[in-house]
């Protein structure tokens, strides 16, 4: 019995343990919006949403721009989330990009854990019209890992994507 009740004790732990550190990965943390080409002399971002149900450490995690230049010639940057920043549940991330930076206007954006792993990608995106409008999942956080999960629609930098409607004069 004494054995029995050892071994239950194990497997209790272990489980707790797994829920623990399922808690500290990637819960349900997506790149939700992209702004690749802005208008005027304003930066790129990338914009990050927990649709998940709990907040999750993305401290030291990275996003990263990746584009094909002309064959086979790759402009990559990646730079990494301040250390501690926790994504409560519904919250967005805005990550801002370096104005210095010189490159097309397409690309795939990557978000990895500190650990390298592949937490979410988008598709080749490409944006051509330097204006308020960007690539955006829509409906908000919605991720199947189509390339029907996204619009391009006017930008909500830290807010919901929608689609507004523009009314006449």
């Amino acid at each position: 019995m004494k054995l029995i009740l050892q071994l239950l004790l194990t497997y209790l732990t272990f489980l707790a343990g797994i829920t623990i550190v399922s808690g500290l990965g990637p819960g349900s943390v997506v790149v939700n919006e992209v702004e690749l080409n802005p208008s005027g002399e304003a930066t790129e971002w990338v914009e990050l949403y927990n649709s998940g149900e709990d907040s999750v450490n993305i401290g030291r995690w990275s996003v990263s721009i990746v584009e094909i230049l002309p064959p086979s010639c790759p402009w990559t940057v990646s730079a990494p989330i301040p250390r501690e920043t926790i994504l409560q549940a519904d919250e967005y991330y805005v990550w801002v990009g370096d104005p210095r930076w010189v490159h097309g206007n397409n690309g795939t954006v990557y978000l990895r854990t500190d650990a390298g792993v592949e937490v979410d990608r988008t598709p080749l995106l490409k944006d051509e019209e330097g204006s308020d409008f960007s690539w955006s999942r829509y409906p908000n956080g919605f991720d199947t890992d189509q390339r029907s999960d996204w619009a391009f629609i006017r930008s909500t930098p830290g807010r919901e994507n929608t689609l507004r409607l523009v009314s006449g004069p």
